[in-house]
């Protein structure tokens, strides 16, 4: 008697089962394509420089790149580029298409990691061949890594190298072939600055790092202002709306504090004529990093334009506490401490 029941449950359940496993089969495919032990998918990509940057970075490691590898192509494409252009054309040069189709011109480089010659024409005729613009930045990369003959081949190779700065050079030798090598420090700043953007999570919250403490939008504890933050008072004129320079210039001014209206980038706040500068602490000051220079060991400003940031209160122990904006932070503005060690390694600009 059991064995008949047993026998009807069965015969029972078979159509709910047949009827099941085409779902199961598809979450088991869905969860496999999912990677979850990385977490580059929370990278913040705010500014265009930084979206170009994630579709590289993205298809480096679709292509199996280490981390490493892929910071490395994205440095030696910004250096190429004159700061990760996809439409950029070597000397800035109008765009000649009689001239850009002949395999025989050189010295006319295009695009990402300007391609000159045989290759230039290549990756044109495969932008055409996909109904793309050329300067379509996701073209120009599946061009380096599908389609450009055995660069292909070596850039997948290249892109695996666990050392940012060797690997850096490598692309710029062997697959760059470029003439001028004088800028390999430059290509291995920019490399060793978009591999910690991309895997402290772009700056936010998520960060890792040595030394100082952690973005937050709060004070952090042991911490008071002199002044409470009003952001709904700052004006965005000469610099843009959750900019560095826009939030550092109007908080000073919460503190009848003035600086120019064009003092430049943050990194050339420094540089500004007319401004006492030194590298001692001080209070209620404008803290300017150079291009690619760490911002507490948390991250490092950008390799072009710099950071700057507002001093917030001065330690005995040397710590800084500095606050700060950018478009690569989920709030307004932020917090952060630096050691006695890092703030001593910065440019503190005293406003009038």
């Amino acid at each position: 008697m059991k064995k008949v029941i047993k026998r009807k449950v069965i015969l029972f359940s078979l159509p709910f089962l047949l009827l099941l496993l085409p779902i199961l089969a598809f979450f088991a495919l869905f969860m496999g394509s999912v990677d979850s032990s990385s977490s580059d998918s929370d990278v913040i990509v705010n500014t265009t420089q930084q979206q170009v940057a994630k579709i590289i970075w993205d298809k480096a490691l679709e292509e199996g790149a280490t981390k490493e590898g892929a910071a490395a192509l994205i440095g030696n494409n910004q250096h190429e580029s004159g700061g990760l252009i996809p439409s950029a054309i070597q000397g800035q040069a109008p765009y000649d298409e009689a001239k850009a189709m002949d395999k025989s011109v050189d010295g006319y480089g295009f695009g990402l990691p300007q391609m000159d010659g045989g290759r230039r024409v290549n990756m044109l005729n495969y932008a055409k061949s996909q109904k793309k613009s050329w300067t379509d930045t996701k073209i120009q990369v599946e061009f380096m890594f599908e389609h450009d003959g055995t660069d292909s081949t070596l850039l997948k190779q290249l892109v695996k190298e666990t050392n940012v700065k060797q690997a850096t050079e490598d692309i710029m030798r062997k697959w760059e072939r470029a003439g001028a090598v004088d800028s390999l420090s430059q290509r291995q700043e920019y490399a060793q600055y978009w591999y910690t953007f991309m895997t402290t999570g772009g700056g936010d919250s998520g960060t890792t790092g040595s030394g100082g403490s952690g973005i937050t939008s709060d004070i952090p504890s042991g911490w008071k202002l002199d002044k409470p933050i009003n952001t709904s008072g700052y004006i965005a004129s000469s610099y843009e709306y959750k900019q560095c320079t826009w939030f550092t210039w109007n908080r000073a001014k919460e503190f009848g504090i003035t600086f120019g209206m064009y003092m430049g980038n943050g990194a050339e706040w420094q540089k500004q004529a007319g401004y006492t500068v030194t590298t001692t602490p001080t209070l209620h000051s404008a803290v300017s990093f150079s291009g690619g220079q760490t911002v507490g060991g948390q991250w490092n400003a950008d390799p072009q334009y710099g950071h700057v940031a507002f001093v917030e209160g001065v330690h005995s122990d040397g710590s800084v506490l500095i606050s700060q904006s950018g478009t690569g932070f989920s709030t307004v503005y932020t917090f952060q401490v630096l050691t006695k060690e890092q703030a001593s390694q910065l440019h503190y600009v005293i406003g009038k």
